[in-house]
């Protein structure tokens, strides 16, 4: 069984990262992620948990607070600028996904606020963000299927581990004191996906509350607070606590570690909704252009058995607030072959006749045939026929690359009003980031986009 052997390896691993010599391809992602979520969190502004958060943040009277919040530009104390950050790049519900979660609402603005406060360099900064994702996709990969069929949600619950070891990893942590900071973090780790079925909106401030606790964790072990070593194995552990008993949750925890990287396989999302739904949405706007007049009499998608019985897939109303429809299926089903699309605005009509007339004709099928992320899905037609569409490539049509997180930067910017130049100097900005003494420059870019949001 792995232990704290394991713990200490990651520990020391993250805390000697150094952005400066990943191999370019690694450090390219690193930078895609980082340009992504911003881009994402520029394409937030309006939504109501956003400007929640900073008005919360905003009660507490931090005029010199030593970071930024990128909704407005306000100071506040790094905690607290962690945690309004979070729920800016989290509230659409587009930021990057992974099994684990959307690690990238978490883990980038811990890294902002602790780098901020500590005048970091830009190359500091990648450094904690790569250590920050690295370390809680590691510890999620093998857990989060479990964690998730019990209720708890995967991003706070891995979040917090990120948010610790970035801001362990721009105050220098040795590898002993990564450790507490990673095993201390078990201790607040939480989320709950009762939302869903609710229609309420905790999941944004949930990866706040991770980004800030993270932000705190690293300054209680900072100042000599310790942990328990097996806090993530034990018998009373976080693994067992949020997991099934005698499962080493822990056996690839340090596999392969600073030769294949975790992160590189996170994923961008087309569309605000739920990642397991960008290829029913996609392949439906495609199935409906070939239809010609012919309207649809039924509509299935089969879906990996994980997926399709997920909390709030199979949802079909009645639909009163978006975490309803951005994770049913027959909601974006439906609203891909009315529109051709699923975006923001149209995700957040819940009175739109013309596709709650053909959620009843859409029909959720349970195959263990189909691989995660690959869904099949057959329109049956008025005039008799039948179209198929099928995801082949997975998750690996959405990969994070430089070229998707700049086309969606545009595409974000654009949606929401925020001028070209100002869209190209953010991309400048992230392209350029280990380059630069501070991250002043990046949060001027942004901070300069986001009022036009």
């Amino acid at each position: 069984m792995s232990g704290p052997a394991e713990i200490k390896t990651i520990a020391e691993f993250a805390a000697s990262l150094n952005a400066a010599i990943l191999p370019e391809e690694v450090a390219e992602t690193a930078k895609a992620c980082l340009l992504y979520g911003l881009a994402v969190g520029i394409g937030t502004k309006r939504v109501k948990p956003a400007l929640a958060a900073a008005a919360a943040t905003e009660l507490e009277h931090t005029k010199d607070g030593t970071a930024t919040r990128l909704i407005d530009g306000g100071r506040a104390s790094p905690g607290n600028a962690a945690f309004a950050n979070a729920v800016l790049l989290s509230g659409r519900v587009q930021g990057d996904s992974h099994p684990c979660g959307h690690l990238g609402g978490v883990v980038i603005p811990a890294s902002l606020a602790a780098a901020e406060q500590a005048a970091a360099s830009g190359a500091e900064f990648l450094s904690a963000v790569v250590a920050g994702y690295e370390v809680a996709l590691r510890i999620g990969r093998d857990h989060a299927a479990d964690l998730s069929s019990r209720g708890f949600r995967t991003t706070p619950c891995y979040g917090i581990f990120g948010a610790a070891a970035a801001g362990g990893r721009i105050r220098r942590f040795t590898g002993s004191k990564m450790a507490d900071a990673i095993c201390l973090a078990a201790n607040f780790a939480g989320g709950l996906r009762e939302y869903v079925d609710a229609g309420t909106e905790e999941s944004p401030f949930q990866a706040g509350f991770a980004a800030r606790n993270g932000i705190h964790v690293a300054a209680l072990v900072s100042c000599g607070v310790g942990a328990a070593p097996s806090a993530l194995h034990g018998g009373a552990g976080f693994y067992r606590a949020f997991g099934r008993p005698g499962v080493d949750y822990g056996r690839r925890l340090a596999e392969h570690l600073g030769t294949q990287y975790e992160f590189t396989k996170v994923t961008f999302k087309e569309y605000p909704a739920c990642q397991f739904l960008r290829g029913i949405i996609r392949g439906l706007s495609i199935l409906r252009t070939e239809s010609g007049d012919s309207k649809p009499t039924a509509i299935e998608l089969r879906m990996n058995p994980f997926e399709a019985d997920f909390i709030g897939v199979r949802f079909v109303g009645p639909f009163t607030s978006a975490a309803q429809t951005v994770m049913s299926a027959p909601f974006c089903a439906a609203l891909a072959w009315v529109t051709g699309t699923a975006n923001f605005a149209s995700l957040r009509d819940f009175d739109n006749d013309r596709v709650l007339q053909l959620i009843p004709l859409v029909r959720v099928i349970s195959d263990e045939t189909r691989p995660r992320y690959e869904p099949v899905l057959s329109v049956a037609l008025a005039n008799g026929s039948t179209l198929e569409w099928r995801e082949k490539s997975g998750d690996a049509a959405y990969r994070m690359t430089w070229e998707a997180a700049a086309k969606m930067t545009y595409q974000l910017c654009e949606e929401v009003g925020v001028p070209v130049d100002l869209a190209t100097a953010l991309i400048e900005q992230a392209a350029r980031i280990e380059e630069v003494d501070t991250v002043q420059p990046l949060i001027a870019a942004i901070c300069a986009a986001t009022p036009n949001a």
